[in-house]
């Protein structure tokens, strides 16, 4: 237990050092280079809900680096295309690879699911938060303008960027999805034997 505390306040702890020293050496757009007004209370949200939510330290490191790709749009890496895929296509998709993660293991360790009511619930969950999220950035805009705003309006692709958006979150969510039932599924043979083994010890005892 004292293990897993110390590793999450370790990833804490460092992802917010990388935020703040992005803030200090990046000379991008003001948008993203004080994100770190948002993004730690985010990131320290998700450390204090920790054991409510049941999250794994591994899941809790993946969403510490999604937040700090999110934060890399300080160096102007938002607008740009890295092997045919813009910038924003990873940050999203690799949000919902972490938030699907997270999200996953709760429903089933807080409420039973497996299967697929886990799926879609999963799916359910994420495609909310991510609807919220682009809410924030249209809100942004209203309130920056399209220059500092999150949502750019002037872009090629402003009229579909939600749907695009929400689609790269839904494909990663399915990415952690797959890789959390195959990991499940190794491991039920396991907890099985380690299940009998306890109840055989209680029955002896």
């Amino acid at each position: 237990m004292a293990l897993d505390v110390n590793s999450f306040k370790a990833i804490a702890w460092v992802t917010t050092a990388v935020f703040v020293i992005i803030s200090l050496v990046s000379k991008g757009s003001s948008t993203y280079r004080f994100a770190v007004l948002f993004l730690a209370p985010l990131l320290w949200g998700v450390y204090f809900l920790r054991k409510r939510l049941h999250i794994h330290p591994c899941h809790f490191a993946i969403f510490a680096t999604a937040l700090v790709l999110h934060n890399l749009g300080a160096f102007g890496t938002y607008g740009q295309e890295y092997y045919g895929l813009e910038f924003d296509t990873y940050v999203h998709f690799y949000f919902g690879v972490a938030g699907g993660f997270i999200v996953a293991r709760s429903l089933r360790c807080c409420f039973g699911l497996i299967g697929w009511p886990l799926w879609a619930g999963t799916a359910i969950v994420i495609l909310g938060l991510g609807a919220i999220h682009e809410l924030i950035e249209y809100a942004s805009t209203l309130l920056l303008g399209p220059e500092k705003g999150m949502l750019k309006l002037n872009s090629p692709d402003a009229k579909t960027d939600t749907q695009k958006d929400l689609l790269n979150n839904l494909a990663g969510t399915l990415l952690a999805l797959a890789i959390y039932s195959v990991f499940r599924r190794s491991r039920e043979p396991l907890h099985t034997a380690a299940d009998e083994e306890r109840l055989t010890r209680s029955a002896v005892k």
